[in-house]
């Protein structure tokens, strides 16, 4: 199959061009809800679908994490806005609960078909055509993410290696004999697989064979630095991609160009921008950062009506790209929960990393920020653990050189602790949280 896009009439889309059948979906999404959800009977109360407009989306009431959660205790298991019966439920997943305590997310045999249409959307964009082996590192636990690419790469008509996370020793042994074209993993497992490969296999990575590799679930391909590094190891394109268990488990990826993540959930999801500080719905354009929302237009078990996502992303590019996909593309700069204040300047934990990440190989590039509070506030110095290379020589100068390109770029003063390589990043191909803040009760 040659040909550039997997769903071209919606990616490459004209501004306006989708509003018809966003309308029509968002309504029949709305009528959906107000006949089957508990939560969104009370949210939206007095809500009439058949006259709701586009233009109203701003004026419905955003949906909370939080709200699920509580929603999920009144409503067990999958809370109040769950629409269907057991008999139409096909799979149920869990959150990676990197917020906080888990949360249940339910999919419809449509609502599975959304899923592989969209891992299909971005995976083509990343490169992977039916004649390529696709590897898939990833748990195939109750995270969504490892099934949900084997479905979705299934789709698009690749041979699929689903060799989870487990026995990577094993694994890469026999991808010696069957190499692959394309993998998708997390910046940090793969990173492992790596020098895992290298040190105790005696294994160069290149050997493989692989061709592009999509990296999400956490920051770092999206990292000048980091990309840089993956890259040259692995001898092979590295993208940047993005999604949440709620919604799908990728919805935005970077395409050949390498220059920010495009949207592929047209059809099915609506996104907006928030202003982190007021909440206010903020004009897409270049340079501006926002909160990601979504609010579902296609899914029957468990949809979300402006739910915040918790994202915080800049957008790179508001026009055509050169690989002629349109609309938005974006970085994601964090979590807004992530964010913090530094005598009164916003600071992404990302910043943070890039900048360690800039003194690689001595480092690498893993960090952990930790704070005093709850809150986004932060008093300075601000402490920093870094994973430092073995023999890297004189880690007192290193340790200056860092805090004073922090202080120079990022403008507050940090306090770098060392820790031994290996300490800080995840295995299993889970996420990891970049900000260590004091645990809080729940009582």
């Amino acid at each position: 199959m040659d040909r550039t896009y997997w769903a071209p009439d919606m990616e490459t889309s004209v501004p306006g061009s989708l509003h018809s059948l966003e309308e029509s979906r968002l309504r029949q999404q709305l009528s959906w809800v107000l006949k089957h959800s508990p939560l969104y009977q009370e949210k939206f109360k007095g809500i009439d679908p058949e006259k709701f407009q586009l233009s109203d989306l701003s004026k419905l009431p955003v949906t909370t994490k939080q709200e699920v959660r509580l929603s999920q205790e009144l409503y067990p298991p999958l809370g109040g806005h769950a629409c269907v019966d057991w008999r139409q439920i096909g799979r149920i997943h869990a959150s990676s609960g990197t917020t906080g305590r888990p949360t249940l997310v339910g999919a419809s045999t449509r609502d599975r078909e959304m899923w592989r249409d969209l891992v299909a959307r971005c995976m083509w964009a990343m490169g992977c055509r039916p004649e390529h082996r696709a590897w898939v590192p990833l748990t195939f636990g109750w995270w969504i993410a490892g099934l949900s690419f084997y479905e979705g790469l299934q789709h698009l008509g690749a041979a699929v290696l689903p060799s989870g996370n487990n026995e990577p020793a094993r694994t890469l042994g026999v991808l010696q004999t069957t190499g692959a074209d394309f993998a998708i993993s997390t910046p940090s497992f793969i990173t492992y697989l790596a020098q895992l490969a290298q040190d105790e296999l005696g294994m160069d990575p290149r050997s493989l064979g692989l061709k592009n590799i999509g990296l999400g679930g956490e920051p770092g391909a999206g990292l000048p630095d980091v990309r840089r590094q993956i890259q040259e190891t692995w001898g092979a394109k590295v993208y940047d991609c993005m999604g949440t268990a709620d919604f799908c488990t990728v919805i935005w990826s970077e395409c050949e160009c390498q220059d920010g993540m495009h949207f592929f959930g047209q059809g099915y999801i609506i996104p907006e921008l928030l202003d982190p500080v007021t909440g206010d719905v903020i004009e897409v354009k270049k340079g501006v950062v926002g909160e990601l929302l979504y609010t579902a237009i296609h899914r029957e078990c468990t949809p979300l009506m402006r739910f915040k996502i918790g994202d915080l992303v800049e957008v790179v590019g508001d026009g055509t790209c050169d690989c002629g996909r349109t609309g938005m593309r974006i970085r994601c700069v964090g979590r807004a929960d992530d964010m913090l204040i530094i005598q009164g300047v916003n600071v992404y934990p990302s910043a943070v990393a890039d900048v360690v990440s800039s003194f690689r190989p001595r480092t690498t590039g893993e960090i952990r920020i930790f704070t005093d509070g709850a809150g986004p506030n932060v008093q300075p110095p601000v402490r920093i653990q870094v994973e430092h290379e073995p023999d890297v020589g004189d880690l007192e100068a290193l340790k200056h050189d860092i805090e004073l390109a922090v202080r120079q770029k990022l403008v507050f003063r940090a306090n770098i602790e060392w820790v031994d390589k290996g300490a800080l990043a995840a295995k299993g191909g889970m996420k990891r949280n970049l900000v260590e803040r004091p645990k809080v009760s729940s009582q």
